[in-house]
């Protein structure tokens, strides 16, 4: 059974917007609970009958991305640093909900007075949630966190990553992909032919892997970096060492990708170049 739709939370701001999180009131987690614990863990299976996305939004804590089976399964694991915090991990709440085509996954975090017990400075009293989820390659799938890492593994249906520090990393993506970080890099490979990618971090190099016949048309910029690509380009506009413009066999797949302090690296797949 899934919970109660409740109103959704704001979504956290991404780089160059203000970050906020409007978490709304808790609805009761199903977990073991123990007063003295310093995790708990949290596993349901959902049927995905009608569904085309799942979208999961964290705030403290990695997310990985499996896909395979029929169904839906959500792992969170609930952490805090000291057992005198186990009402904060008693308080934080696991909520999935559907609504209409879409399952949510949401950490609601407690509060104490209007406060939460979280910052972007300081988390000495905030749980952190790592998630796993397991689902059928081909669902849509929107996975957001602030602090955490993001992985994700052989997915084919649109894939939407985004966290503020943290390292993202995709294999085997056969799907339309869109990935944004602050802090950390972006590692992508395809499965096989590069599909559509926007890929964007301020602090952290961008890498990409896809097979020689890809057709890409890319547009890639680095500020603090330089670009570098193992695959025959014709030019267009601009190719340079910050800047580069281009299409690769045709281009019929767009690649846009930015980082200020970091490098960009196309790679052929099984390539025996020297990378360095």
């Amino acid at each position: 059974m899934y919970a109660t739709p409740r109103t959704r939370p704001g979504r956290l701001a991404r780089v160059g917007g203000a970050l906020a999180a409007a978490l709304l009131a808790v609805a009761a987690a199903p977990g073991t609970r123990a007063d003295d614990a310093k995790e708990e863990r949290f596993e349901k299976t959902y049927e995905l009958a009608g569904v085309r996305k799942v979208r999961l939004q964290n705030v403290n804590g990695a997310v990985n991305i499996e896909s395979g089976g029929e169904h839906l399964k959500v792992v969170a694991v609930k952490s805090v640093r000291r057992a005198s915090d186990a009402d904060v991990l008693r308080e934080t709440e696991i909520r999935v909900t559907k609504t209409g085509s879409a399952i949510e996954i949401e950490t609601i975090l407690p509060r104490q007075g209007k406060l939460f017990h979280w910052s972007f400075f300081g988390r000495s009293s905030s749980a952190e949630v790592s998630y796993q989820i397991t689902l059928p390659a081909g669902v849509a799938v929107e996975a957001e966190t602030v602090n955490g890492r993001i992985g994700a593994s052989k997915r084919t249906g649109d894939l939407v990553l985004s966290t503020v520090n943290g390292a993202v990393k995709v294999d085997g993506q056969d799907g339309p992909l869109k990935v944004n970080t602050v802090n950390g890099s972006v590692e992508v490979s395809f499965a096989s032919a590069m599909r559509q990618a926007s890929l964007e971090t301020v602090n952290g190099s961008v890498t990409v892997t896809c097979a020689k016949d890809s057709s890409i048309r890319c547009a890639l910029q680095t500020t603090n970096g330089r670009i570098q690509s193992e695959f025959p380009v014709t030019i267009e506009g601009k190719w340079g060492p910050k800047e580069a413009h281009g299409s690769i066999n045709g281009g019929r797949e767009s690649l846009a990708v930015e980082t200020v302090n970091g490098d960009v690296r196309l790679f052929v797949a099984d390539s025996s170049a020297v990378r360095k």
